[in-house]
């Protein structure tokens, strides 16, 4: 049975498709493991989430070559396509100062599964794909210049994706005697740099690269290697076209690491941390492998044929105090700032593999049955996770327990791991950690909220409304004769203070203390009292209505302060203010004396404990939930890209 080429898949049956295929096959295929053709083209489409994902490979295998240090530079176009720009990214070099490579292992490391280190887990590199994978994942074509310090010519290896034959045996081709390409020599020269020993790595005309503008692809590397290596870096120089890496820690606990500050002065703090030695070996009894904390160094006995792996876990955890990461909208270039931009993409737990910092994991265990399996009890990681941190450092030994992946770009942790992180109580730190940021920032908002909110120096709508009302009724509102003495008291009392503090006349202070009340017959103001009502009516100025908010009752707290800070909540605060002007006049108008003693039981004793009570347990019923997406928001503002740049600067360059 033959079917013609044209036919589309969706006309035909499973076994007409499959017969399709294999009459494409040349009579003698000989059916090997890999469909080259093919299987490039599933390389290309690999899990590298950027071009700083694909390059930290190819620094990888320089910092295992022994480089001390490493340049990545690149090529501006030489003559312009259509409606190309003439600060664009033609090529990519990685250079380094390492051992350099002998000609046939240049081949031969241009190929899959063509790693050195199988031997030796203790390599940040291990599974031999990271040069061809990383490279044919960026550009279709891959060229290494290498060459060892006895040697006396550099090494050109190549790979061509677009070489690669649909079927067949295919080949890395012979190296050849090469110099280094014009752009690459022309940045050595620059920095006065000899090519003494080492490799130079370069993509040619890369068609996947991120960033397509120098300078943004600049700081999209400077900013991912900062992190990723920021163990390593103490040893090894790396440079992005005249920038130097300088490390960055996500949890802000290194000393000398960009945007660090010292605990004392503000800084993070360090609030657990964890030193587990752990085994990972077959059970006698089940045959399975189960991973186990060391309590003694006589369970690792080294002639124990059931241990497959042993090693140290390390975990610390990090407290951010308010204000020291936040998202400072306009004032992008504020540490504060800067440090969110970074906790934007690490907020989880971070995993760290040999120095090498792998991936940051934002899915902790959640269902109910992970719980009953022991799994732990883990936060939710919204917005409050911006403000924690959490590490986890392990031994290459342990690859197996963590799920490290051929590219080094993802970890799968065993059931077993979140078992015993469990047991040590990190769930429940990550947990308390949580609830200090939750307690910490309503603090802070309800600081902020009551710092705003206080009289205002001019009459406000709700007070002109309510006074615009009396003139259309024509009923002021009058002392009653119950409240005259008291009043005029407090007349006396605030003209002696004017008096004294504005240096005027009996008759001046009086005189504008008259005017005022006039000018302003009903005033809202705030008071402090933590067990008072949520309101009380009061004379000012001897006939001016005032309202006293009391910003520590939970009217206020949860229905009164967040109108202040709602964008577009001022109608709806003076409108409730209006509502209390009305509750307040009616209150002072009464002379009936038992009356009155009725309606301050009733505000003090009934209402205000009854709306207390129903406020908190209102708040505390829907305060998280809308605070963590209040919080989300705000850190969302502005579209950005998965590694934190924004577009915005993409289109800038």
């Amino acid at each position: 049975m033959t079917i013609t080429t044209d036919t589309s898949d969706r006309l035909l049956t499973e076994v007409e498709r499959q017969q399709k295929y294999l009459d494409r096959l040349p009579d003698d295929f000989s059916f090997p493991l890999f469909n080259a053709a093919q299987a490039l083209e599933s390389q290309r489409r690999s899990g590298y989430r950027n071009t700083a994902a694909a390059a930290r490979e190819i620094i990888d295998n320089a910092i295992e070559a022994g480089a001390t240090r490493i340049d990545v530079c690149f090529e501006r176009p030489k003559q312009l396509k259509a409606h190309q720009r003439a600060e664009s990214i033609s090529a990519v070099a990685f250079i380094d100062n390492g051992s350099g490579m002998i000609p046939k292992m240049a081949q031969y490391a241009l190929s899959w599964g063509s790693g050195t280190h199988f031997d030796d887990p203790g390599f940040i590199g291990k599974f031999g794909f990271g040069l061809p994978n990383a490279s044919i994942n960026q550009t279709r074509l891959v060229e290494v210049y290498t060459k060892t310090a006895d040697a006396g010519v550099i090494t050109k290896a190549w790979l061509d994706a677009r070489e690669v034959k649909e079927h067949g045996l295919q080949r890395i081709q012979e190296p050849v005697e090469s110099t280094l390409p014009a752009f690459v020599q022309t940045y050595l020269d620059k920095k006065g740099i000899a090519f003494e020993h080492g490799t130079v790595v370069v993509w040619v005309n890369p068609d996947r690269i991120t960033y397509r503008t120098p300078a943004v692809m600049r700081e999209h590397l400077v900013d991912d290697f900062g992190v990723t290596y920021r163990y390593m870096l103490p040893k090894v120089e790396l440079y992005v076209e005249n920038t130097k890496v300088e490390a960055v820690d996500p949890l802000f606990l290194t000393p000398g690491a960009r945007y660090f500050v010292d605990e004392a002065k503000g800084g993070a703090q360090m609030t657990a941390d964890w030193n587990i030695a752990v085994k990972y070996a077959r059970d006698p009894d089940t045959g399975q492998l189960v991973l186990k904390k060391v309590e003694d160094s006589s369970e690792l006995d080294g002639t124990d044929a059931s241990i497959e792996a042993a090693g140290a876990i390390y975990v610390r955890i990090a407290r951010f105090p308010y204000g020291f990461a936040e998202n400072g909208g306009k004032k992008a270039d504020q540490p504060a700032n800067r440090r969110f931009e970074i906790r934007k993409t690490r907020r989880g737990m971070a995993f760290v593999r040999a120095g090498r910092e792998i991936e940051t994991v934002d899915v902790f265990p959640k269902v109910l049955k992970d719980e009953a399996k022991g799994l732990g009890d883990w936060p939710l990681l919204q917005s409050y996770a911006y403000h924690w941190g959490v590490e986890v450092r392990f031994d290459p030994a342990l690859d197996e327990v963590f799920g490290i992946t051929n590219d080094k770009q993802t970890v799968r942790p065993i059931q077993d791991l979140w078992r015993i992180l469990a047991a040590e109580g990190i769930d429940k730190q990550l947990g308390r950690e949580q609830a200090w940021q939750r307690m910490t920032r309503a603090e802070e908002r309800k600081n902020r909220t009551k710092a705003i909110a206080a009289k205002s120096e001019a009459p406000t709508e709700a007070e002109t409304a309510a006074a615009t009302a009396d003139s259309i009724s024509g009923q002021k509102t009058k002392v009653a004769d119950r409240s005259k003495a008291a009043a005029r008291e407090a007349f006396d009392k605030e003209t002696k203070r004017r008096v004294k503090v504005d240096q005027l006349s009996l008759d001046q202070a009086q005189k504008a203390l008259e005017d005022e009340a006039k000018r302003r017959p009903y005033v809202v103001d705030f008071y402090d009292e933590p067990r008072g009502p949520f309101y009380k009516p009061e004379w000012h100025n001897g006939v001016q209505v005032a309202v006293m908010i009391n910003r520590e009752h939970a009217f206020f707290q949860t229905l009164y302060g967040p109108l202040l800070n709602l964008p577009h909540g001022d109608q709806a605060k003076q409108a409730l203010d209006v509502l209390l002007i009305a509750l307040a006049r009616a209150e002072l108008a009464i002379d009936d004396e038992q009356c009155v003693l009725w309606y301050e039981a009733q505000r003090e004793r009934a209402w205000s404990p009854f709306l207390g009570d129903a406020l908190k347990a209102l708040q505390q019923t829907m305060a998280p939930t809308d605070e963590e997406a209040s919080e989300a928001n705000d850190a969302g503002a502005g579209a950005e890209t998965p590694d934190g740049v924004t577009p915005a600067l993409e289109a800038a360059e």
